[in-house]
This record gives C-alpha cells, sequence and structure tokens, in this order.
C-alpha cells in the first residue's frame, strides 16, 4: 500500500498520532508532515538483520547499520520493541529469554500481539499473532517488560486491526514515546479501557463493552475471570498482575501491575 494511502487512510480513522517504521530503512516523512500538519508523526524502522525489534521516535538516526546490540545500546530515548516473539502456531522459538538477556540492553517491551500474523491468510500459513505466554514466561522470570499491539501493516487486511493507546498530557511525540516507555499505554485491538484504579491491591477494570476478561498472574496462571464490562480482583501476593479480555468488539491488554512491598 503506498505511504500517501495508508497515511491518509490512518488519519480519515482518527488516530492520535502514526507511526511507520519499515524494515531497516527510516521513511521520510517531510511530506506526510507538510500535507497533515494537525497529524503527530513519529519515525522509525524495523531492525531485520536477524530477529527483528523496532526503534520509534520524533527523529530516528540509521541504527539499522549497527549491530542490534550496538544499536539497542544507541537506541537512547528511543521506544524499542520486540517484534511478533512467536510468530509461528507450532509455537516454535524466535526469540527467547536468553536470546534477549544476551542482548546487554533491555527493550522496552515486546508485541503482544501482531495485527499481521492475525489475519485469515496468515494464520492458514502457519503464523500466529498471539503472545501472552512469552510476555507471562518474562514477567515470571522478573524480565520486566510491557506489552504492545501493532497492525504490522503489510497488507491491505491489516488495517488498523491492532493499535496502542497511551496516556499523555500533550500530543506531541516526544510525550508519546515518553508514556509508551514507561507503560503509561495498552494494547488492544479493538476493545478500549474506561477506568482502571488500583488500591492497596484491590484492582478495578471496567471497559467499553461486554467481553469476557481474566486477570493473569505468575506462571500465566488465571488469577479471576467474568464477563461483563466492570472486573475487580483483590490481589493476594502475587509478584505481578495483569489483565486481559476478549469480545465482539475485539481484545485488549493491560500493563502488568507489580507487587510492591506495601501491598
Amino acid at each position: 500500500v503506498p505511504l500517501s494511502e495508508s497515511v491518509r487512510r490512518y488519519c480519515d480513522l482518527g488516530v492520535g498520532f502514526v507511526t511507520l517504521t519499515d524494515h531497516d530503512v527510516v521513511t521520510d516523512l517531510a511530506e506526510m508532515r507538510g500535507r497533515y500538519p494537525d497529524q503527530t508523526f513519529l519515525e522509525g524502522f524495523e531492525y531485520s538483520s536477524r530477529e527483528n525489534v523496532v526503534f520509534v521516535g520524533e527523529r530516528v538516526g540509521p541504527l539499522f547499520e549497527l549491530s542490534l546490540e550496538e544499536a539497542l545500546t544507541q537506541a537512547g530515548e528511543l521506544l524499542t520493541v520486540v517484534c511478533h516473539p512467536r510468530p509461528h502456531a507450532s509455537g516454535r522459538d524466535y526469540w527467547t529469554l536468553a536470546m534477549l538477556e544476551d542482548l546487554g540492553t533491555r527493550p522496552d517491551g515486546i508485541e503482544v500481539y501482531n495485527g499481521h500474523y492475525g489475519i485469515e491468510n496468515a494464520i492458514t500459513n502457519g503464523r500466529w499473532p498471539l503472545y501472552t505466554k512469552f510476555w507471562d514466561e518474562l514477567l515470571t522470570a522478573n524480565y520486566r517488560v510491557w506489552g504492545y499491539a501493532n497492525d504490522d501493516f503489510h497488507d491491505p487486511d491489516d488495517f488498523g486491526n491492532a493499535f496502542n493507546m497511551v496516556l499523555v498530557e500533550d500530543e506531541s511525540p516526544q510525550a508519546i514515546v515518553r508514556a509508551a516507555k514507561a507503560g503509561r499505554c495498552y494494547a488492544s485491538t479493538g476493545l478500549l479501557l474506561e477506568t482502571l484504579e488500583e488500591e492497596r491491591g484491590d484492582i478495578v477494570v471496567e471497559v467499553d463493552a461486554v467481553c469476557a476478561g481474566a486477570f493473569i498472574g505468575p506462571g500465566g496462571r488465571e488469577l479471576a475471570k467474568g464477563e461483563g464490562t466492570r472486573f475487580e480482583y483483590s490481589a493476594a501476593g502475587e509478584e505481578y498482575v495483569r489483565f486481559e479480555a476478549e469480545g465482539e468488539t475485539g481484545r485488549i491488554f493491560l500493563q502488568p501491575m507489580w507487587r510492591t512491598p506495601n501491598n
């Protein structure tokens, strides 16, 4: 899909920001910034000469020319996300905990859902879009990373089928990247968060549509589940608790909440 057509479709959709991450190239967005002055654009690329990692920021240099380890070391304030860590339906390894630890510099997070691998054609060809089991494997090992969802827009069917919501005070590129790096965000394929409250381990989640939701803890264990739009759980000393849900409008993945000495 041509760049101009892709950007037009995202702007027509009303998204708050657009990120372009082609393989081993930083796309020049000057023309798009001029054409859509009210839209926030983030630069980036997908490191692809080995297992893939996305680099995103307001301005991004050609770090793909370096080794992945050096690129991560020099990423600084850029957002770094491990791509489709288990892309095959067979579950065979693509990224592993040991591989991530060997990088030296920890990426900010991993894709927990890849929209491109969730379309019918991809699944028919043995791909798989959902990586929460691997996420829980990392979190259980105290490898603290955030979860993100991306449509990975290669084909027309991918358009807008996965995205990230960020909590920001302004829509500047810097604010968006800072929020995403800090976990002030959640991943979605359509289901939206209305409220999230936590007080002394008591967690309340409200979403915008009826769904089946679950609180997940270490080892990927299901701590509590239910159906509706409001979900509650009282933490019982788990090292982390996260929430995920699925309904007719899509999925949602909230970031993990970690146990503190006071709860």
